[in-house]
């Protein structure tokens, strides 16, 4: 993966949800001390900012968001080793996040979060002007990682694995998806897609299937070809999601840790 810090695979990604900066530095530093974890990633979303804002926020009410960020990022870099990777990710309601944002507010957002230069930044690649965004981090130097979450159901493969082929024309530096099953099968769909896409995509592809039914792909996707894994330090970020212990206990079985 372009923002792993070693030549394990998978990456093991950490997420950071907390809403204030200072609970967010201190979980930031256990978390990068947490053996086994190669990645942080900020939810940005998280913050007091969004989760008081009561209707969609358009790019002319962002100035506390901003303010926030800046006091984050200026701490993280005092505080977090600048060597750590981080991914910056601001999840949508759309997708199962806390932002609620017009494209416009989200862009600038985006173009905000790039300007401080993180390791690699989330795109929501349906929303309108992603590929514009992608562009504007892959100039920036930041990895681009698109992705594609349904929080209801499992789309079909074809349409899954078409959807990732698009990411990567579109100038991803990572293709993503998380999606919702209905049942076992579902499941399966999505471990299918991350073989079929890892070996005809030239990026590095990451498919997880979400909830209590689709764990087994956090834990073994990359058995299939999926390059990174979600793994809690404390507060879980996403329904099915693991612990950090739980998920190197699986890979060391493996023989992937």
């Amino acid at each position: 993966m372009p923002f792993a810090p070693t030549d394990r695979f998978p990456a093991v990604i950490a997420p950071l949800t907390d809403p204030d900066v200072p609970t967010l530095v201190e979980h930031a530093l256990r978390a990068a001390e947490t053996p086994g974890v190669d990645v942080l990633e900020w939810r940005v979303d998280t913050l007091q900012a969004f989760l008081d804002a009561d209707h969609t926020l358009d790019t002319h009410e962002l100035e506390p968001v901003r303010a926030a960020v800046t006091e984050a990022v200026e701490t993280f870099r005092e505080r977090v080793s600048e060597r750590f990777p981080v991914l910056v990710t601001v999840r949508t309601k759309a997708e199962g996040g806390s932002a609620d944002l017009t494209d416009a507010a989200y862009a600038q957002l985006i173009d905000h979060l790039v300007s401080f230069a993180p390791v690699a930044v989330d795109i929501e690649w349906q929303r309108s002007g992603s590929q514009a965004l992608i562009k504007r981090a892959k100039d920036a130097g930041v990895c681009a990682l698109a992705s594609f979450h349904d929080f209801e159901k499992t789309p079909p493969a074809e349409y899954l694995y078409s959807m990732m082929q698009k990411m990567e024309r579109d100038g991803a530096d990572v293709a993503k998806i998380a999606v919702m099953p209905q049942n076992r099968t579902d499941v399966l769909e999505v471990l299918s897609v991350a073989d079929r896409a890892q070996s005809k995509l030239t990026v590095p592809v990451i498919t997880i299937s979400m909830g209590a039914l689709g764990k087994a792909t956090r834990l073994v996707g990359s058995e299939f070809g999926s390059a990174a894994t979600w793994a809690a330090v404390g507060a879980l970020s996403a329904p099915g999601q693991l612990t950090v212990p739980q998920v190197l206990a699986t890979l060391e079985a493996l023989g992937d840790a």
